[in-house]
């Protein structure tokens, strides 16, 4: 079971990593990379990572896409002739949440995950509190420069747009 799971998160990773490239239309390679985060959260629930997991979905999938959208509306792009619907666009729709849903269902109701290495402290295991001492102690300059990065990449984006053409 673990196994189709896997193969069904991965081809839809590889799915959506090729609707990023070819599609034209910002907003549907948008949607094609929050169908890419959404399957690696499920890989990341197999491998035992449930708060990985939920970041990957609050925080990546939501809020960072969500952010996406917000800067490529602001940009303006310019479209060439009007975004046209697949022809099966409802029902493609409809399997893919089904398919996401069954799997995050099967995850969470059988299937056996990894288990942490021999030497791992399972009291502190994945828990919040040992992810933000790693995070705020080891990984503080690498976090702090990602933030900076960040926060740079959104006023550029704001200073972009406002520009004439």
């Amino acid at each position: 079971m673990a196994t189709f799971i896997f193969l069904v998160a991965a081809a839809f990773c590889i799915a959506g990593a090729i609707g990023i490239v070819l599609f034209r239309d910002a907003i549907r390679s948008v949607l094609s990379l929050v169908a890419v985060m959404l399957a690696l959260s499920s890989l990341y629930l197999m491998l035992s990572a449930q708060f990985i997991f939920a970041v990957q979905v609050i925080v990546y999938s939501g809020a960072v896409m969500v952010l996406f959208l917000f800067v490529i509306a602001l940009m303006g792009p310019v479209r060439e002739q009007p975004s046209t619907r697949l022809r099966f666009q409802g029902l493609l729709a409809v399997i893919v949440a089904g398919s996401f849903a069954g799997l995050v269902v099967a995850m969470l109701g059988g299937v056996r995950y990894r288990a942490p290495d021999k030497g791992a402290v399972l009291s502190t295991f994945g828990s919040v509190e040992s992810i933000a001492y790693g995070l705020f102690t080891t990984y503080l300059y690498p976090f702090e420069l990602t933030s900076l990065l960040l926060l740079v990449a959104a006023v550029g984006a704001i200073y972009m747009s406002r520009r004439e053409r």
